[in-house]
């Protein structure tokens, strides 16, 4: 029988690659019996108090006991809800992925500080990605013809050895991913009636704490529970939103802080901001 492993023996942080995750949710959700359709979406939402008219994009229409809408941060079901509140906001930096073999010594997220934020973070045996935080003044866009030649220019100014030496490899603009960095949350109730939001839908946040997915999968979780819970839904949503805002809101707020004092060249202890996020979602949820 095999050794069983303490904590100690794991990495306090690592990442997970979008494939794998997407498969391991996938997977389970099939196992669970849901059915899955891709490509299709809710084009109209009709909430008659009794249940929800669905209809879908591809012609089709359904009715439905609740809709729960975790469509992400241009959320079309909170513009069909919520058609008043704030767009998401621009906070002056963007993010720039890129990936790599790994070389075995990188045993979990490893962090440069400094103007340019970079860090190394392992996905699994075999592969790694650099982040690469920067200020974007005026949010401008790269074309993806020459986008990695801009990420080796953006990482110049760092100092240290080991990302000179992976910036050269930076070659391939068609592997290079950039995204602007906006964020935004949804304050008061994140549902109407039988449609509730969840995810970045209602709380998106910059990565700098690197907790976006896992809000959202605290979301899903504490909302079963609650529906399981409760005979009506609107019940089930308030009760949700109740053990969920204040946590989220942390997130996000503590993650714009960072994001902030970085745009304006402030020195920010990554490792004592993490910890204490680590200490606040180690509370229940």
């Amino acid at each position: 029988m095999p050794t069983p492993k303490l904590v100690e023996d794991y990495p306090a942080n690592i990442g997970i690659g979008r494939p794998a995750l997407h498969k391991v949710l996938g997977d389970r959700t099939k196992a669970a019996g849901a059915t899955v359709r891709l490509g299709v979406t809710a084009t109209e939402l009709n909430d008659d108090g009794a249940g929800v008219d669905v209809r879908f994009s591809d012609g089709s229409q359904d009715r439905y006991d609740m809709v729960v809408a975790a469509d992400g941060l241009y959320s079309e079901t909170r513009a069909m809800l919520f058609p008043d509140v704030p767009q998401p906001r621009f906070v002056g930096q963007g993010v720039w992925r890129y990936n790599f073999p790994r070389t075995g010594a990188e045993s979990a997220i490893a962090v440069f500080e400094g103007p340019t934020g970079v860090g190394l973070v392992p996905t699994s045996p075999t592969q790694m990605y650099m982040y690469v935080t920067t200020p974007e003044p005026g949010n401008p866009r790269y074309p993806r013809d020459g986008i990695a030649a801009a990420m080796r220019e953006k990482l110049r100014g760092v100092p240290a050895p080991q990302i000179q030496a992976l910036a050269e490899q930076i070659t391939d603009d068609a592997e290079v991913v950039y995204k602007p960095l906006e964020t935004l949350f949804l304050d008061g109730p994140w549902h109407r009636g039988r449609l509730v939001l969840l995810g970045d839908a209602v709380h998106a946040t910059t990565p700098h704490l690197g907790q976006g997915a896992g809000m959202a999968i605290e979301d899903s979780l504490v909302l079963a529970e609650e529906i399981s819970q409760h005979d009506d839904p609107e019940a089930a949503f308030t009760a949700f939103h109740a053990r969920r805002v204040e946590r989220c809101r942390y997130i996000v707020d503590a993650s714009v802080a960072i994001c902030t004092a970085q745009v304006a060249g402030e020195r920010v202890d990554q490792a004592a901001a993490t910890s204490e996020m680590f200490q606040i979602v180690a509370q229940p949820i």
